[in-house]
């Protein structure tokens, strides 16, 4: 079967296709004499489960083991209707209050004071609801925390914000976080700081934002052998450094930067409130976490009499 008539039946792209084909997902038999693929109905079949799986959110590393086991594949669809039928109780659950909502505004003949009590219970029910669904601490913190730092904070957090809050430790997690957000909207930057947030931009964001993204994906998944090279890459960086005047220079003046925005962030509890709560929120922001702050640890820095970082010894 052609590739055209592949795309016909399965509604995916070439490029898509051949992406499966390249993560060995597929294996089409190539012709010898013209060197074209040549897809099998079994390849079809898997193109289809892939491409339901894709639009179910399952990442293509887990896919691989889902085409070889059928139970695999029952247990991502019947996960994905649980989900939805827990959306329809509660779109039900805020449809029942809206409709409340509205014959209370017809009772209230236009009296919005009298109609302030329903819109307050209309609001909880919405806000409760959202904070069911995947993606809304990503949405609420740019709410809350407007302006290019809520905009980097959010870009820097961003995989690690899409778990829903559906315990009751993450729901007291997010409160919290809420409330710290609150206490600082109105906190007064180091200038350093503010004038790096203020002369960002969109470009900047969308750049900042694909490397963040894929720091944060480097250092979740790192092997140990992965780990003891990255170590052996900062600590060469570091001895290069002792040696280059002019490195010396550029880092210390990015370090006091660096350390004045520390600095503050420690004062307005960024560390002991902000960070700690998001570990709660999400596993996986915890476990890197834990990697991040391992490896700076084992690089065993400091900083000599003349403010230059080097190799701390055990002697």
């Amino acid at each position: 079967m052609k590739i055209s008539q592949v795309m016909e039946l399965t509604g995916l792209t070439k490029k898509a296709i051949h992406y499966y084909e390249e993560a060995g997902l597929i294996q089409p038999v190539v012709n010898a004499e013209n060197n074209y693929r040549e897809y099998s109905q079994s390849d079809i079949d898997k193109l289809v489960q892939i491409s339901v799986l894709r639009q179910l959110d399952v990442p293509v590393k887990d896919i691989k083991d889902i085409l070889t086991k059928p139970e695999m594949l029952k247990e991502q669809l019947e996960l994905h209707l649980s989900r939805m039928n827990d959306e329809l109780k509660r779109l039900e659950k805020s449809r029942g209050i809206l409709q409340s909502c509205l014959k209370g505004f017809d009772a209230a003949k236009g009296e919005l004071s009298q109609f302030t009590k329903q819109l307050s219970v209309l609001n909880q029910s919405l806000e409760m609801d959202a904070r069911k669904r995947e993606g809304f601490m990503k949405s609420r913190l740019q709410q809350i925390f407007p302006g290019n730092f809520g905009r980097m904070l959010v870009i820097h957090f961003s995989p690690f914000l899409n778990e829903p809050i559906d315990t009751p430790e993450k729901e007291e997690a997010w409160m919290n976080i809420v409330a710290f957000l609150d206490r600082i909207e109105n906190a007064e930057y180091v200038e350093e700081m503010k004038e790096m947030y203020e002369m960002l931009t969109e470009e900047d964001m969308e750049k900042y934002a694909a490397f963040s993204n894929e720091n944060m994906r480097k250092w979740s998944r790192i092997s140990d052998e992965e780990l003891d090279r990255e170590r052996e890459r900062a600590l060469e960086s570091v001895r290069k450094m002792t040696t280059d005047p002019d490195l010396q220079s550029v880092y210390r003046r990015t370090s006091r930067m660096s350390e004045g925005i520390k600095e503050q962030m420690k004062r307005i509890g960024y560390y002991d409130t902000f960070i700690e709560n998001l570990k709660i929120l999400s596993n996986d922001y915890a476990g890197y976490n834990k990697k991040i702050t391992e490896f700076y640890t084992s690089l065993n820095l400091k900083f000599d009499d003349k403010g230059r970082i080097v190799e701390e010894t055990n002697n």
